[in-house]
């Protein structure tokens, strides 16, 4: 645990930086689950599953190619299972 003062204020904003990204992340995450049990391309999840991806990486959770490769991922599978 830190001493400083300073350092302990760095500590909880760091705590609750880190409970934010989570957040984020996990929502990310679900809305792919959901998006890849959408079934077709046009479905509404997948609109949502995009959105989440890109503003976790706008936010920093997830880096942008990591997002870009998922979502490509996502359309490919959705578009073989046609």
């Amino acid at each position: 645990m830190p001493q400083i003062k300073s350092r302990k204020k760095d500590l909880r904003k760091a705590e609750a930086r880190h409970d934010r990204n989570l957040v984020k992340k996990r929502t990310a995450k679900m809305a792919l689950r959901a998006a890849r049990e959408g079934g077709s391309p046009e479905a509404p999840e997948v609109a949502a599953a995009y959105k989440a991806l890109d503003k976790a990486a706008k936010a920093g959770v997830l880096h942008q190619r990591t997002a870009a490769r998922r979502k490509s991922r996502l359309m490919a599978k959705l578009n073989a299972a046609k």
